[in-house]
């Protein structure tokens, strides 16, 4: 079995620049980064997700970037490419494995990297046991060596697109007068799991001015209703991200209007996105482009890269992404958005999801239609 985005030589790399000595991976999208066990919520079985509270799993990695992983040991080893595999059977073992393999591999005094969401059972033996070390917050050491993409996590994400944009072409199929959003979210789950993902990252629907982050509530489409589908499916560890708007008959002009307008200025944002573009750069071009077609609302230009999270890391962000600059083999979504008076000030607008190329920046979401009509 070989790495899927892991690599032992970047990892390494990133250690030794920052002085780390040895890093515990323990969230579920790290650990399945780091190892390929199938850890996370959404798994064929998600076993390992299950029992986490009780034999977690962890993956201790040195500064020359080889591995050490701790997990149940009903788990076949066949499902990772990490050779020194430990097995345990509580939270007990896993620890006495942890710091067997730490004395291996570090001295009484060290740098020792956990993640921000580390249980504090962890942190607490590490205190214990190594006094002298320093603990520090990897979070961002890992979010910037996954920012970019292998071919076959780029194959992944495309696979898992793909089946989003499935699903919401079968939910727009299915969409009539009278259905409810229940039926709407048992036809978005069963399409997304019939057309291969493991399961679910999101599904985000609204009808006219409900929540779309909380539906289910039984609320029935009305003509002339806008209904947004928000699909995230999960293929294979990586997640999608697709948003679409559609109506039973004309929608609202002044809707209408808004909706082309938001695509128009991302796609002209996309089309200026090269490797080395400020990220800030694009999202003042937004801001700009969307004023200058006469709107008197305000517009939320985002843009977050796209892989084994919806969400990794927000590039329009002021604060995190102040100085940073587009990158080849970045995945990321343009998500554009803009309050709606009339549904109480609800979000319309469009999302779409792009590889940025050496040359070009590809749209690797396919629908062409910005507002779905029937």
């Amino acid at each position: 079995m070989n790495p899927v985005g892991f690599s032992r030589e970047r990892f390494s790399k990133a250690l030794q620049e920052n002085g780390i000595d040895v890093m515990i991976v323990t969230s579920p999208e790290n650990v399945f980064y780091t190892s390929g066990l199938p850890s996370r919520h959404a798994e064929n079985n998600p076993i390992l997700f299950s029992l986490s509270n009780n034999v977690p799993t962890m993956v201790i990695i040195d500064r020359e970037g080889e591995e050490s992983l701790i997990t149940w040991a009903m788990m076949d080893p066949e499902l990772t490419w990490i050779e020194d595999f430990h097995g345990i059977l509580s939270m007990n073992d896993a620890l006495d494995n942890m710091l067997s393999i730490m004395n291996e591999k570090i001295e009484k005094k060290a740098k020792i990297g956990v993640e921000s969401t580390a249980p504090f059972y962890l942190i607490k033996a590490l205190r214990e046991n190594f006094p002298d070390s320093d603990i520090v917050d990897i979070d961002d050491i890992i979010l910037n060596l996954r920012l970019i993409k292998t071919e076959e996590e780029i194959e992944r994400i495309r696979k898992s697109t793909e089946i989003a944009e499935n699903t919401i072409l079968r939910l727009f199929d299915e969409l009539k007068e009278g259905i409810d959003d229940l039926e709407l979210l048992k036809i978005a789950k069963k399409s997304i799991i019939e057309e291969g993902a493991e399961g679910w990252d999101h599904v985000t629907l609204g009808i006219a001015d409900s929540d779309p982050e909380a539906p289910g509530r039984g609320i029935k489409v009305k003509r002339g209703d806008v209904v947004r589908f928000d699909i995230g499916a999960i293929y294979k560890g990586y997640t999608s991200d697709v948003s679409r708007h559609a109506v039973i008959g004309e929608p609202l002009a002044d809707a209408r209007k808004i909706i082309e307008d938001v695509a128009d200025v991302l796609m002209s944002c996309a089309e200026s996105i090269e490797p080395g573009i400020p990220t800030m750069d694009i999202l003042s071009k937004a801001q700009e482009e969307f004023e200058k077609k006469g709107n008197d609302v305000p517009i939320f230009p985002i843009c977050h890269s796209i892989g084994l999270r919806c969400e990794e890391l927000h590039l329009f962000d002021p604060i995190k992404s102040a100085d940073r600059k587009f990158e080849e083999n970045m995945v990321f979504d343009l998500e554009f958005w803009v309050p709606y008076e009339k549904y109480n000030n609800r979000l319309i607008g469009i999302e779409d999801t792009f590889l940025l190329k050496k040359e070009s920046c590809e749209r690797i979401s396919k629908i062409e239609d910005v507002i779905l009509v029937k």
